[in-house]
């Protein structure tokens, strides 16, 4: 008798689950706030190089645009972590490095290299030290600004 309940106890159990795995598939959209995830082969690519310096050299910003439009203006800002682990606060934009030639560069602006692409430099500050990141501001159409980030690290100069 006991064997026979386990059975059916088993088969409600199983038909329960699958009803609330369809109740929840069915309504992800309330759940998620309409979040979508897709490819997006228009949005631009920021590169770094090289991704680890010492504080006070240059890095090189690689920014390219694809199919969007994209701020002129490379934003750096630090991460909040140092080299040795510590975190601390992020304290805002540290420095920014403008291209010049335009208030945006869009796909095929005859400004940018072969590659579609532009490329800014900056001389990193000697007191830098630990992880930063670059972000460019850019926008897939005239309502949609958003931002990308390229990451590296800065270790301390030796005293």
């Amino acid at each position: 008798m006991a064997l026979k309940n386990l059975g059916e106890d088993k088969v409600f159990i199983a038909l329960i689950t699958i009803f609330l795995i369809g109740a929840i598939g069915t309504s992800m959209e309330q759940f998620t706030g309409s979040f979508t995830v897709r490819v997006n082969g228009d949005m631009p690519i920021v590169t770094v190089s090289p991704r680890t310096i010492t504080a006070g050299e240059k890095i090189d910003i690689n920014v390219g645009v694809r199919g969007a439009c994209v701020d002129p203006t490379v934003e750096l800002y630090f991460d909040g972590v140092k080299s040795d682990g510590e975190r601390i606060g992020s304290g805002g934009r540290k420095a920014e490095v403008t291209q010049k030639g335009r208030y945006k560069f869009c796909d095929g602006d005859y400004e940018l290299d072969d590659t579609n692409s532009f490329t800014v430099s900056y001389q990193t500050r000697p007191d830098w030290d630990g992880e930063y990141y670059s972000r460019v501001y850019y926008w897939m159409d005239k309502d949609t600004k958003d931002y990308v980030h390229s990451y590296f690290t800065v270790k301390p100069t030796t005293k």
